[in-house]
C-alpha cells in the first residue's frame, strides 16, 4: 500500500498547500479570506486538517471504513477547487471523485488495512506540524494524541509529485508540492531483536564503509534497520514476526524480514551493493535482498537463494515483461559468504559511446561479467531484507533462512568518465 500512500499524500498536499498567485483576493468566494499561512489538526478521529495558505483556505476530513479511504475537501475558492479535483481526478488510485459547491470527495480505490491508515494519519499530521507558514502559524504540537501513541512499525516515503500545473488564465502558476522535503520520512519504530536482553556483545572496530550510501551492518540488536551511513533505516512490519540477532548479524527464520521504504537512494542505473550471508537451509525463492516489484511488467531486481545456488534476477519493464536471470554460484549451508553485484558505466576509447557492465563476484571471486543494457532506475515499490516485502499472497514462501552480517549500498554515477 505504499504506493497509494504517497499518492494520497500528494493529492492531499495539492489540495491544502495550494498557492495563488498575485495579491487579487476577487477570485476567492469566501466572504472574508482567512488571515495569515498555518495548518492544524481539529480533531485526530476523524482525522480533520484545517490550513490556509496564500489566502487559499481548506478543510480536509478523512474517513476510514470498510478498508477504504474517503477524503473530503472545502475550500473557499472554486479556481482551487478546480485545481485540487483535476489532480484528484488524474490519480488511477481514486475510484470514485466527486467535485461540486467547492468541495472535492475522493474515494481510495484500493484497500487500506488499519495499520495502513494510521499510518498515512500520522504522515499527514507530521507534515502538517512541520508545515512552516510563518509567524502566524499556530503550533500543532498539542494536539498529537491518539495518532502519535500508535505503534508504527512500518513507515512511508513522502515524494515530491510532479508540478501542478494551472493556466494563468485561472489566476494560478505550476506548483511544485512540497510539503516535506523527498529526504525525509515517518520514521517507525525502531527494529528490536526478540533477543537483545540475552546478547552482550564486545564493540567493534568501525567498517570501512567509503564508497557506500546505505549500509545495515545489523550491529545494535536494539536497532537492527539503522542505516550506518544514510538515512535509509530498515522497519519490521506487524505481519511478520519479530527479527532475533547474534552479535553482528540478524537471523532470519523463514516468517520475517525487514522492509525498507523506497527513496531516490536506490533509483540508479549504476550501483554496487555486497551482502555477507549464511544460508541455514536451501530455498525455492529465498529473498536475500530485494526490490521486488507487485506483479507483472514493473523494473525490479532480487539477490535470491535458489536451491543452492545465488542468483541475480532482474527486469526491465520497457524492455521486456520477463525476468532475466544470472547465476552468482553454488554456496554451502551453515558457512559465510559474500556476494557483490555490480553494475557500472565505462566509456568506450574509440568511440566515446558510455556502456554497462554487470559483475557478480561470489567470496572475491568475479563468477559472472557481461555487458548490461537494462536500466534499473525506474523502481516504484519498497525494498526487501529477506522475504517479499511487498507481502504478494503468492510469494508466500520467498523467506531467507539464514543470517546476513551486513548490506552495504552504493550508487555509481557516469561523473569524471
Amino acid at each position: 500500500m505504499n504506493k497509494l500512500l504517497q499518492k494520497s499524500f500528494v493529492a492531499f498536499a495539492a489540495s491544502v498547500f495550494l498557492m495563488a498567485c498575485g495579491d487579487d483576493d476577487s477570485s476567492f468566494d469566501a466572504p472574508e479570506k482567512p488571515k495569515g499561512d498555518y495548518c492544524k489538526v481539529i480533531s485526530e478521529d476523524p482525522l480533520v486538517i484545517e490550513a490556509s495558505e496564500d489566502g487559499v483556505y481548506s478543510k480536509t476530513s478523512f474517513d476510514f471504513k470498510d478498508s477504504i479511504v474517503r477524503e473530503t475537501i472545502k475550500l473557499n475558492s472554486s479556481e482551487a477547487m478546480e485545481l485540487a479535483c483535476s489532480n484528484y481526478k488524474s490519480d488511477p488510485d481514486y475510484s470514485s471523485v466527486v467535485c461540486e459547491d467547492n468541495t472535492v470527495i475522493a474515494v481510495g480505490g484500493e484497500d487500506f488495512s488499519y495499520s495502513d491508515f494510521e499510518i498515512f494519519k500520522q504522515l499527514i499530521i507530521d507534515a502538517c506540524d512541520g508545515f512552516d507558514g510563518g509567524s502566524d502559524k499556530p503550533s500543532s504540537s498539542s494536539i498529537k494524541s491518539s495518532s502519535s501513541s500508535v505503534k508504527r512499525s512500518s513507515s512511508s516515503q513522502v515524494q515530491s509529485s510532479s508540478s501542478v500545473q494551472s493556466s494563468s488564465s485561472q489566476g494560478y502558476s505550476a506548483v511544485e508540492i512540497t510539503p516535506i522535503s523527498s529526504s525525509s520520512k515517518i520514521e517507525g519504530e525502531k527494529v528490536v531483536a526478540s533477543n537483545a536482553d540475552e546478547l552482550d556483545c564486545p564493540e567493534e572496530e568501525p567498517a570501512d564503509l567509503t564508497g557506500f550510501d546505505v549500509a545495515y551492518e545489523f550491529s545494535d540488536p536494539y536497532d537492527m534497520g539503522h542505516d550506518y551511513v544514510g538515512k535509509e533505516n530498515a522497519y519490521l512490519k506487524s505481519d511478520v514476526k519479530a527479527v532475533s540477532a547474534e552479535c553482528s548479524a540478524i537471523v532470519l527464520d523463514g516468517t520475517n524480514g525487514l522492509y525498507i521504504p523506497l527513496s531516490d537512494v536506490f533509483k540508479n542505473k549504476g550501483f554496487v551493493f555486497e551482502v555477507r550471508f549464511m544460508p541455514l537451509q536451501e530455498s525455492s525463492m529465498g529473498n536475500i535482498f530485494v526490490a521486488e516489484p507487485p506483479g507483472s511488467g514493473k523494473t525490479g531486481w532480487q539477490l535470491r537463494l535458489d536451491g543452492d545456488e545465488v542468483r541475480f534476477h532482474y527486469r526491465d519493464a520497457e524492455m521486456s515483461s520477463s525476468w532475466n536471470t544470472s547465476t552468482v554460484g553454488e554456496v554451502t549451508l551453515n558457512e559465510w559468504h559474500v556476494v557483490r553485484v555490480k553494475i557500472f558505466p565505462a566509456k568506450s576509447e574509440l568511440s566515446g559511446v558510455v556502456f554497462y557492465s554487470l559483475n557478480l563476484s561470489l567470496d572475491g571471486s568475479i563468477r559472472y561479467a557481461s555487458e548490461f543494457k537494462a536500466d534499473l532506475s525506474k523502481l516504484e515499490f519498497n525494498l526487501g531484507i529477506g522475504y517479499d516485502s511487498m507481502n504478494q499472497s503468492n510469494h508466500a514462501d520467498r523467506f531467507f533462512v539464514g543470517k546476513i552480517d551486513y548490506i552495504r549500498y552504493g550508487r555509481i554515477t557516469e561523473d569524471g568518465l
